[in-house]
């Protein structure tokens, strides 16, 4: 849940500190008076991408904080991303003029993705323009996919794998089908950079490697002078001797003092860190060999590669891929029917394997649909829509062509329409062709009660999902919503007095002038102020005995 809401110098807002609880909280005030700013800077705490103008008139920087409750479910987020995991998550938002914003969780930095990573386990906001999303087919699927539970995840994974896999696998095809032409006309000339390029014999590093030989073998004289030199030392001195004589002396008196000890035993490293040194010069020594005629093919293979890298304009990790490149080039030239019945088999493998993870996916959401039928049909009684008759529909897919890849998209092979009929005697239509404003709103709200039980956040955002209802039927979403808020935290906007009347707190803003500039106020209500606020949204201004009277029934209060 969101407990503190901390917000400076952003548009008309000049500095607030709010502090929410839990269950129904109502935000009431005239027009323009900056409801939809606090919405605002919620978003913009779970993801939203912030814009300079943001910025109040006259100051350099907004900056907004969220304190919400933490959930188990972010530990995975926090650990990747380096987080501290605490009680609370803190999200502080800075947007500034030259763009340099910053995003903060927990005092550690992060990205704009990242924070909407972490924001889906917090909250679920409904916007005034979200209801639009049910006239918009293409969010369809999205809205049905978000009710599915953790295997349908595994599913997803599965069939993203069996795409990349086919997508490849029809990417090579197409590439033997279309290059064969031009193979042919240039098989002659890859042969003869293929040989060139073999005779190198090249490796990872081998640039690294030459250099490294060549310059052991050219200073020969130096290293097996030097190597002599060292060994000698250790054989013509007494080091190891006295090394080991010392530690003898202090372990004789090591149980008088724990320095004595301490020392003989860094004595003692000495001497087996030293005879070891000793023991590689000598294996070094012995195996040092000068062979002139490997010296010379070295420098020429140096100097081979030298003008392969220069020619090919390569360096030698890219030589390797090129040589690559055009030997199956060459082999698709030379034995095309071959690789591309090879291919072919390839993509047809890979098609049905996609074929039948999409189909699992398919039939999954015709499950869910069916779940989402009923549940909507449901809620939507509750709302006053009791007619309600609602569809989820699937497209035909036709499996005909495997080398069409065009039915298969990031999600799976389907598309999906809503149905819908409000009243007895109607056919299901479109729902983007049937729904008015009133309708709508209910059937997001019943989208949206769907939807908390599954999706497992804390909180819920609400923005005038009442609009374009009165009378009984406000009364009954203002019921639902406050159904809701018994199980989760809900925030909500509303002009409606019926559902502002629901509500366990009630916040009024509304916009002062101080000092010559507009700044938004927000206040909590008492009874006595609220049974006031809801009076004059029953009648406007003037608060008769009959509004203050109904205002007190609608909360409650006898």
């Amino acid at each position: 849940m969101l407990s503190r809401l901390i917000v400076k110098d952003f548009a008309i807002i000049e500095d607030l500190d709010i502090t929410f609880s839990n269950n129904l909280t109502v935000l009431t005030g005239e027009t323009g008076a900056g409801k939809s700013l606090i919405i605002d800077t919620i978003s913009l705490l779970l993801g939203q991408r912030a814009d300079s103008d943001m910025i109040r008139y006259g100051k350099k920087e907004a900056l907004i904080t969220g304190v919400f409750d933490y959930k188990n479910e972010l530990n995975d987020i926090f650990k990747k991303l380096g987080i501290k995991i605490d009680k609370l998550v803190v999200i502080e938002r800075s947007i500034t003029e030259n763009s340099k914003n910053s995003i903060k969780v927990n005092k550690t930095s992060i990205t704009l993705n990242e924070l909407k990573q972490i924001s889906k386990y917090l909250a679920d906001m409904h916007i005034q323009n979200d209801t639009y999303h049910l006239f918009e087919p293409e969010k369809y699927l999205m809205l049905l996919d978000s009710i599915a539970k953790n295997d349908f995840n595994n599913l997803l994974a599965n069939y993203s794998l069996s795409l990349m896999k086919y997508n490849e696998a029809l990417k090579d095809y197409n590439y033997v089908l279309k290059g064969i032409n031009d193979l042919n006309d240039r098989l002659e000339f890859y042969k003869y950079e293929k040989d060139e390029l073999e005779a190198l014999e090249l490796y990872e590093n081998m640039d690294k490697d030459l250099d490294e030989q060549i310059s052991k073998l050219s200073n020969f004289d130096k290293i097996q002078n030097n190597l002599s030199n060292a060994y000698n030392q250790f054989e013509n001195s007494n080091i190891l001797d006295s090394l080991y004589e010392i530690s003898s002396n202090l372990e004789k008196i090591e149980d008088y003092d724990l320095n004595y000890s301490e020392n003989k035993t860094k004595v003692l490293d000495c001497y087996y860190v030293l005879n070891d040194i000793k023991s590689i010069i000598r294996d070094q020594l012995d195996s040092l060999d000068y062979d002139e005629e490997e010296l010379n093919r070295l420098q020429e293979k140096q100097n081979n590669l030298s003008k392969a890298i220069d020619k090919y304009k390569k360096n030698v990790h890219e030589l390797i891929e090129y040589l690559k490149d055009i030997t199956l080039k060459i082999d698709m030239a030379i034995n095309y029917d071959d690789t591309l019945k090879e291919k072919k088999e390839t993509v047809l493998k890979a098609y049905n394997e996609l074929k039948e993870k999409a189909l699992l996916i398919t039939n999954y959401r015709k499950k869910l649909a069916l779940s989402l039928e009923k549940s909507i049909v449901k809620e939507c009684y509750d709302l006053d829509l009791e007619n309600t008759l609602f569809e989820v529909t699937f497209n035909e897919v036709e499996f005909n062509d495997p080398f069409d890849k065009s039915i298969f998209m990031e999600n799976g092979v389907d598309k999906i329409d809503f149905l819908v009929s409000f009243n007895k005697g109607e056919p299901k239509k479109p729902l983007y062709k049937v729904a008015s404003g009133g309708e709508a709103s209910r059937l997001m709200l019943a989208f949206k009660s769907v939807f908390y039980k599954v999706s497992n956040v804390e909180l819920m955002v609400f923005d005038e999902i009442d609009t374009g209802v009165s009378g009984k039927t406000a009364l009954k979403i203002a019921n639902k919503i406050h159904e809701i808020s018994l199980n989760v935290q809900v925030l909500c906007i509303t002009h409606l007095p019926q559902v502002a009347a629901k509500g366990d707190y009630h916040k009024h803003i509304y916009k002062e002038l101080v000092d010559n500039r507009t700044k938004t106020i927000i206040k909590d209500l008492s009874k006595e102020e609220r049974i006031e606020e809801i009076a004059k949204m029953l009648s406007g201004d003037s608060l008769s005995l009959y509004a203050l009277e109904h205002a007190k029934e609608l909360i409650g209060i006898k």
